[in-house]
């Protein structure tokens, strides 16, 4: 369950819902839009607009293509397949259809260096760059939108970001709209909510109460023996010690043997999930030793020297 849950909201990223759009035609301030990367949860943000020189490709000399300013901050969210942060840069469809190679691209006007490539898929986020060109812009200046990637997702957030538009509603213009980049998988990934519901979650608690009944009832069966001991001497203390020493020992064998195959198992079914995956293993595991202790523990405080006839009886 652990690993479904990390793996859907590794899904839920990758998808771009978790990415805050706010629109606002030619009122997004860049730089406050940028300083938004400042946040808490915040992990990028930066702004759009449509340049003013759009690009028009040699192979297609009367359509143009359609071209964007970004600030860098929102080059990350696109994830390109190079490290530049400034130049042009062709979403994956339109280098496609271009024909365009990795370095270059051939325009009506001459040449337009390419900086990378992006994926854009078509997964339910807008369409806007599917098949377009970004050119990275200086962060002053006015856009049309502002990209934040926020995770974990937090509703303070977005209203924040809304802050970025300067101007107010006169002249027709409206308020602002503010959504996600990809409105397909839900309007947010409550995963803290969704791990708290998992059934794994009562694994601790009921390694506990059966470490617990294990050790007292493994201690009881010896009360006999225990009582005997007492008879003749031995001191309750020396007795804890002793059966403590003892139960650790079959609780390492037995958690070990249980991490082993927990880890084979997350090796296989969890993959990017396997170090959350073992850390949650070897909590449930310790607590269950814990309880395997208490629970001896609990068993020898049971023992009464006086009821060694009695002990003799039941046996």
């Amino acid at each position: 369950m652990t690993a479904d849950l990390l793996a859907a909201s590794a899904t839920y990223r990758d998808a771009g819902a978790n990415i805050i759009v706010v629109e606002a035609a030619g009122r997004v301030d860049g730089l406050r839009c940028a300083n938004l990367a400042n946040l808490p949860n915040v992990r990028h943000a930066g702004a759009l607009r449509s340049a003013a020189r759009q690009i028009t490709p040699t192979i297609t000399p009367g359509v143009e293509l359609a071209t964007f300013d970004v600030t860098p901050g929102l080059l990350p969210m696109l994830r390109p397949d190079t490290g530049d942060a400034y130049g042009v840069f062709l979403s994956a469809e339109a280098a496609r259809a271009l024909g365009a190679d990795r370095s270059r691209l051939e325009l009506v006007t001459g040449e337009a260096h390419l900086a990378g490539t992006f994926a854009y898929p078509d997964d339910g986020r807008r369409a806007i760059l599917g098949y377009a060109a970004i050119e990275t812009a200086l962060v002053s200046g006015v856009f049309d939108q502002c990209w934040v990637d926020v995770w974990p997702e937090s509703p303070r957030i977005q209203s924040i970001a809304s802050s970025t538009v300067v101007g107010g509603d006169d002249a027709g213009q409206g308020p602002p709209t503010v959504g996600q980049l990809n409105a397909s998988m839900g309007m947010s990934f409550n995963g803290e909510a969704k791990y708290r519901g998992r059934a794994s979650v009562l694994v601790p608690g009921s390694l506990v109460v059966l470490g617990a009944s294990l050790g007292f009832f493994a201690v009881r069966s010896r009360r006999l023996e225990l009582a005997a001991a007492r008879l003749i001497g031995i001191r309750p203390f020396h007795q804890c010690v002793m059966l403590l020493l003892e139960s650790s020992v079959w609780l390492t064998v037995s958690s070990a043997v249980s991490l082993v195959a927990t880890s084979a198992l997350s090796a296989v079914q969890a993959r990017g999930a396997f170090p959350p995956a073992m850390e949650f293993s070897v909590f449930s595991a310790a607590v269950g030793m814990a309880g395997a202790l208490c629970g001896a523990l609990l068993g020898v405080a049971s023992v009464d020297a006086g009821r060694a006839l009695s002990y003799f009886r039941e046996r």
